[in-house]
């Protein structure tokens, strides 16, 4: 004797069906090669606007809205960044230190001097990137 009317059979039945597929219909079918590769096309993006920030009109408020964007696109990237692409990536997280420290030493207005230490810093940015650029050949 089965329990339970035809409806509630039926609910059941389909509870468990959609149990089965709705994690695989949410799931995360993109591999960790796409996510690296995606993480590196914005990481890329942002770190040309960096670059692009002229640092004299827009000041420290302008790289750092900019250093901004790079950090959380850099973060995503180290994230989905294979045992073999760390080397570059920490060395990007290190220049992008150096911009931070550059930053903190201007305080908020630019001298001519603390002005040289952010533009270097953003080109050692732009140096460090191309070492992970080299990373993302196979996207």
């Amino acid at each position: 004797m089965k329990s339970g009317t035809p409806l509630a059979r039926l609910a059941v039945s389909l509870t468990l069906a959609l149990g089965v597929i709705v994690p695989t219909a949410c799931g995360d079918d993109e591999s960790a090669q796409d996510r690296y590769c995606e993480a590196g096309k914005s990481l890329n993006a942002s770190v040309s606007a960096l670059v692009e920030v002229d640092v004299v009109a827009e000041g420290t408020n302008g790289v750092s809205a900019a250093l901004e964007d790079v950090n959380n696109d850099l973060s995503e990237l180290g994230e989905s960044a294979s045992d073999a692409a760390s080397d570059e990536v920490d060395t990007l997280k290190a220049a992008v230190g150096e911009l931070e420290d550059a930053l903190s030493a201007a305080g908020d207005s630019l001298t001519a001097d603390n002005a040289v230490s952010v533009i270097n810093a953003i080109d050692g940015i732009r140096l460090a990137f191309s070492g992970v650029g080299e990373t993302l050949t196979d996207c």
